[in-house]
């Protein structure tokens, strides 16, 4: 674990209560409050989440044009399929225009094609101990005179 306050990795942290407030701070920094007990060795688990996102091929257009030319139907014919008007999907093909998801889906089903990637994105919370930021990185401490 990281203390609180210089952001040192120790195995053994000591509660130590600064200011009202309790934190996990090192052998070092525990002098600047009230120690509550024995250093304890801490196990933080951290739950890891992996999110996917789908989002439109790069290259959508040419895989509609390559599955339109195996299945040699005529953008009229697959417009009427699909149930979307001819000028609609004559403007998607020529990228004049984003398809929209209802009409993407009617696409795959009836060209049998994919025009969506998935990408895997990690959850944005999750760092490694050592970029956190610590207590002593934010604030200058200085010493009371006594």
């Amino acid at each position: 674990m990281n203390c609180e306050i210089c952001g040192a990795f120790e195995e053994n942290l000591y509660k130590t209560e600064v200011e009202g407030a309790v934190m996990s701070l090192c052998k070092n920094c525990s002098k600047y409050g009230k120690v509550l007990g024995a250093p304890v060795h801490e196990i933080k688990q951290v739950q890891r989440t992996v999110e996917s996102e789908r989002q439109l091929k790069y290259d959508y257009i040419n895989d509609i044009k390559h599955a339109l030319q195996e299945s040699g139907l005529s953008i009229e014919e697959v417009a009427e399929r699909i149930k979307c008007s001819p000028k609609d999907l004559k403007k998607v093909v020529n990228s004049e225009m984003p398809p929209d998801k209802n009409i993407t889906a009617k696409l795959e089903r009836l060209l049998n094609i994919s025009l969506y990637e998935i990408n895997f994105v990690s959850d944005s919370t999750f760092k490694k101990d050592t970029e956190q930021l610590s207590f002593g990185d934010v604030v200058d401490i200085k010493k009371s005179k006594k």
